[in-house]
């Protein structure tokens, strides 16, 4: 016998159309609604558990921040029956043990177990078997010692028959403090099971402190306690600092997950932080110690990060990393709630040494080796308002993990007029009558949970109404376990002041296969805690960690209950036990409960690799090195990104007539920039030129090799920007270089007009036929007014390179061109002559006609009429092969706060609205059927004080649905007003009538904004390069993807996976094609960062 079977259990199926997803099924005989989870009668059920609270004058959210937190709920078969108990735990209210008695009927234990809790404020809950006997154990976490609060740490050990004694000062666990929650694993993989406790501070969170004290320990901070169980000892030992725990002041933590998150078979800790200081994520390095590695492999986390979750929701075998925080939904509510940091604070806080967060849920998409890629925006699972508990599981049984959160406030102190209130005087009140006044100020509404469908492709939809979930409460901890055994998974929320909610999940009726797992292990870790299980049928895994603790202050049963979609038939199912060894059960059977005993099964082994990226590439020791000593928001505090990185420029051509491709690469401020000749052994040497570094105090953008004097070899164009200089400033000047020949070249000072403008894009081209190359320079932002069109030029070449500005002659003196990133010359339809092609912000692809040799006209093309972006990159090329050329473009993305359809593109609102002289940029985005501002009443304020006039609270502020609301007609009318519609990098693809039709590159390409595309004829294959870090901080950095390539091939696209030395997080702002010994390359540039290589051929 491989394994133990417990016997099928058999599924009901409705003859009737069950619409998990999407509707609703209404019963002929009981003219009934029925849904996916039904919310049980607590009384017919036998709990009755409600965690009632009431502030006192001494304890209460003023004097207790964390007052209104609530606590966990925790799942486990206290007698081993077969039946899945449930422990709730209260604040001022007993804790409260439920035994299942079979269909769904429960009986309450608690004072004949002695499980209560002794008075204390009970927080988290967990169950694990402690002390290996096989029987369950509980551990609660207790506030003590704070406002008359005299609670520790219980660990109820389990004696059998229902009953249970408290012993953990005997164990050494008994911890007095701020307790949260706490985790069981065998971090040494010795058999037993450790503990990890959390802990959160009650110090002032406003007052920051530098990020290295969290160095220093505090007796209140995070625990790890070492199990001495394999030792042949009771009880645990304090390992906290030698293990390399931080246990410091700084720590609010509000949520720990334990995973195998790098694949290595050993069990990883993540820990949520509340306020200023950081998420912690321990790797385990497999000698008893971890190290704390959030910033290396995590580019930017929750602000207040409260429960997390770590669970697999791709399939890859590797777990995500979910966090919530809140981020409200309700516009309305997100109006008058404190958002984001200001950049004064974000600046301090970067000062102080801590990582990049923000005012939302994150999701991390584990990338193995390459870390962790934030993609919360992209999937639509950011908001849910005041969240605590995010459970990730698969709620219908389609194969698919699906996304639970808990949330509410009764109190929300995060209401700016409270807070606004909450710092004014108030004479003639004592102390209790000014705390009982802001008290009731609070803000008090109860919101529906969410439940959000995983639609595939990390793509989610909330269900919560049509799943029968959307009951208003205060929600905090969570569960889920199979109370029935029917093969779904149910869902209990611990409510405050309100009954505790019990779903029961009927996923039975639709028809979709499930499993059940237990685990038997060896040693004193019997129910298999830590173990990876997956289950493996045709070209799908579905992995599960039996992990315990799990969302927020809760923990989940150790029977697995595996969703199967519509599948009858499994190939087989695979465990890691927790102590790394590994083995497959070849079973078949859906719907039936397995008991896998470790030794049973055959042995394997599975370890996650990497495929191997390295290959064989020139060295060049370069580096950009971008100073960014310029705060743009200082000069304009409502600019939405910088300017001040879009470099380095990268140009590549063979400057020495010997065969070969040599490249230049520009500086950033206070760098030079830097020619390098390729030797015929495939190396590359600097050839110095000293005329170089006399221009090292501008910023090269953009670089470009052409013969521009007509004696046959290549010279250097140079375009300089950053926005730091106003227009017309020596170091905004665009550098001609005539070349030699021979590698050498000469500055040539009256080549080019002396704009000083900020150089985004050259496009070379000979306009007016007389054999000479002309060229269009573009220009992206006018420094000091985001928004304004700058000047950019057409430039004529005389036929010597020197060039003479006679842009009003081709465009017309009214033109306006915008702000551009992008452009480029390219015959489109096929005449022999080449349109000029430009985009850029607020603006879409725009194409101009050469029609009579001496103007440009502009000329709609159809399916161009929504290319409005934020387009950074363009490309011209046929990629489908049918003769005609298509146009390829590199956008913001889709993981972005910005989202713009057709029916509800984002405006830029763009003018002087108070008359001060100076232009703002207002950005209105649409928030259900408003359309309001994207920033705060605060920072409007800042740049239009009249508006605190007209919306004097931000309870009024709040109130407003369109434009209209802030500013008069007469106001809007004289303020330029662009749209966009469209966010998503992808492909113009040219019709046979010349129209254009958009196929967007695949959903991996719109996870970062694209500043480099280029095109691979050879291979029809698309480079893109990524990553931006300038976005003001209520947007955020986007760090998410670097590089992507795709293979057109039968009109689609399909990932093509290139060997690079590209590192995640480098911002790639240049991709270039160069050869090198005859082997093909791409030449990719980084900002603040080296040159990297893609292996093309």
């Amino acid at each position: 016998m491989l394994l133990q079977k417990s016997g099928s259990i058999k599924m009901r199926r409705l003859s009737a159309l069950f619409l998990i997803g999407v509707g609703l099924l209404t019963s002929c005989q009981e003219k009934k609604t029925e849904t996916l989870f039904e919310l049980m009668d607590n009384q017919e059920i036998g709990i009755d558990f409600e965690n009632t609270l009431a502030s006192t004058d001494s304890l209460n959210i003023l004097e207790y921040l964390y007052f209104y937190n609530g606590a966990g709920v925790a799942a486990g078969d206290i007698n081993n029956d077969g039946l899945v108990d449930l422990y709730f735990a209260g604040n001022q209210v007993s804790n409260r043990l439920y035994l299942n008695k079979g269909n769904f009927q429960f009986e309450d234990i608690t004072e004949s177990a002695g499980v209560g809790g002794d008075g204390g404020w009970s927080t988290g809950v967990t169950m694990a078997d402690a002390n290996g006997d096989g029987l369950l154990d509980i551990y609660v976490s207790q506030i003590g010692d704070y406002k008359g609060l005299k609670g520790r740490n219980k660990l109820y050990i389990n004696l059998g028959e229902g009953k249970f004694e408290e012993k953990a000062a005997e164990y050494g666990i008994d911890f007095k403090g701020f307790g949260t929650q706490a985790a069981f694993l065998d971090y040494d993989r010795d058999g037993d099971l450790d503990l990890y406790v959390l802990t959160h501070s009650v110090k002032s969170p406003e007052v920051f402190a530098k990020a290295s004290q969290r160095e220093n320990a505090d007796s209140g901070g995070d625990k790890l306690y070492k199990n001495l169980a394999s030792e042949g000892k009771i009880g645990f030992e304090d390992v906290t600092e030698s293990a390399g725990i931080y246990s410091s002041i700084l720590g609010f933590g509000l949520g720990v997950g334990v995973e195998d998150v790098n694949g290595d078979g050993w069990p990883d800790i993540y820990v949520s932080n509340d306020f200023t200081e950081n998420d912690y994520l321990y790797l385990n390095q497999q000698d008893g110690t971890f190290i704390e590695a959030l910033e290396s492999l995590i580019s930017n986390t929750s602000r207040y990060s409260m429960g997390n979750d770590l669970a697999d929701l791709n399939g890859d075998g590797l777990p995500e990393i979910f966090t919530t925080d809140m981020l409200p939904i309700d516009p309305e509510i997100w109006m008058k709630s404190v958002g984001e940091d200001k950049q004064e604070v974000y600046q301090i806080k970067k000062q102080y040494g801590y990582a990049d967060q923000y005012v939302r849920n994150h999701l991390q998409l584990n990338q193995g080796k390459d870390g962790f890629s934030e993609v919360a925006l992209f999937s639509r699972v950011f908001a849910s308002d005041w969240s605590w508990s995010p459970l990730i599981f698969d709620m219908d049984n389609d194969g698919f993990p699906d996304i639970h959160i808990t949330n509410g406030i009764e109190k929300r102190p995060n209401d700016l007029d409270f807070i606004q209130y909450s710092q004014q005087s108030n004479p003639g009140l004592d102390r209790n009558q000014v705390s009982q006044k802001q008290i009731e100020m609070l803000p008090t509404v109860k919101l529906p949970n969410l439940s959000f469908q995983n639609m595939g492709g990390l793509r989610f939809k909330d269900q919560a109404e049509s799943w029968g979930l959307a009951q208003p409460s205060y929600s905090n901890g969570s569960t889920y376990a199979d109370l029935d055994n029917d093969g779904d998974l149910d869902l209990i929320v611990n409510n405050l002041n309100q009954p505790a909610f019990i779903y029961q999940n009927h996923s039975e009726k639709s028809g979709n296969s499930f499993l059940r797992v237990n685990l038997h292990a060896e040693g004193k870790n019997r129910f298999g805690l830590g173990a990876k299980v997956g289950v493996h049928f045709g070209d799908k895994d579905i992995y599960q960690q039996y992990s315990g603790t799990r969302g927020f202050m809760s923990g989940t049963s150790s029977t697995l209950v595996f969703g199967l979609g519509k599948v009858e038939a499994i190939d087989s199912i695979s465990v890691r036990w927790a102590d790394g060894k590994q083995e497959i059960f070849h079973e078949k059977k859906t719907n039936h409960t397995y008991n896998l005993i470790q030794g049973s099964g055959n042995h394997f082994s599975n370890t996650l690799h990497s495929p191997s990226t390295s290959f064989n590439h020139p060295q060049i020791f370069w580096k950009h090195e971008e100073k960014n000593k310029l705060d743009e928001t200082k000069r304009e505090y409502l600019i939405p990104k910088s300017f001040a990185s879009m470099g380095p420029a990268l140009a590549v051509g063979d400057v020495n007539n010997d065969g070969l491709d040599d490249l230049y690469v520009g500086g950033a401020q206070d760098q030079p920039g830097s020619l390098f000749i390729q030797l015929a052994s495939g190396e590359f040497i600097e050839k110095k030129n000293e005329i170089f570094n006399q221009f090292s105090k501008a910023e090269d953008i953009v670089a470009q090799f052409s013969d521009f004097n007509g004696d046959g070899n290549l010279d250097l164009y140079v375009g300089s920007g950053g926005n730091e200089h106003p227009s017309g400033a020596l170091f905004n000047f665009d550098r001609v270089f005539f070349g030699s020949g021979k590698g050498d070249f000469q500055f040539i000072p009256m080549a080019l007009p002396h704009d000083g403008e900020n150089t985004s894009s050259i496009a070379i081209n000979d306009i007016d036929g007389d054999g000479d190359l002309d060229i269009f320079v573009g220009s992206s932002v006018v420094s000091g007014d985001y928004g304004a069109s700058p000047k950019s030029s057409l430039l004529i070449n005389r036929g010597n390179g020197i060039f003479l500005d006679k842009t009003q002659e081709w465009f017309g003196a009214e033109a306006e061109l915008g702000m551009i990133n992008s452009a480029i010359w390219a015959d489109l339809n096929g005449n022999g002559k080449s349109e000029l092609i430009l985009t850029g912000d607020w603006q879409g692809i725009r194409i101009f006609e050469n029609a009579d040799g001496k103007s440009l006209q502009e000329k709609a093309f159809k399916g161009l009429e929504f290319s409005s972006g934020w387009i950074q990159s363009l490309v011209v090329a046929d990629i489908n092969q049918d003769g005609r050329m298509d146009i390829l473009t590199g956008n913001l993305g889709l993981n972005s706060k910005f989202k713009a359809t057709e029916e509800k593109p984002i405006w830029l609102y763009h003018g002087d609205f108070d008359k001060n002289g100076q232009a703002d940029p207002l950005i209105f985005h649409s928030t259900g059927d408003r359309l309001v501002p994207f920033a705060t009443r605060d920072d409007l304020i800042k740049q239009i004080p009249g508006i605190k006039k007209k919306h004097n609270s931000y309870l009024s502020y709040s109130s407003i649905t369109k434009p209209e609301d802030l500013f008069t007609a007469e106001i809007l009318a004289n303020i330029s007003k662009k749209p966009i519609y469209e966010f998503r990098s992808g492909v113009y693809i040219q019709d046979e009538d010349g129209s254009f039709e958009f196929v967007p590159f695949p959903d991996e390409a719109q996870l970062s904004p694209i500043f480099s595309v280029s095109w691979d004829e050879e291979k029809s294959t698309v480079l893109l390069g990524g990553n931006f870090s300038g976005f003001r901080v209520d947007l955020g950095i986007n760090i998410t993807s670097a590089f992507t390539s795709f293979q057109w091939e039968n009109n689609t696209w399909i990932k093509k996976d290139l060997p690079t030395t590209i590192t995640p997080k480098s911002e790639i702002r240049n991709i270039r094609k160069i050869m090198v010994n005859g082997t093909s390359f791409g030449l990719a540039a980084s900002n603040s960062g080296p040159l990297y290589w893609i292996k093309l051929d």
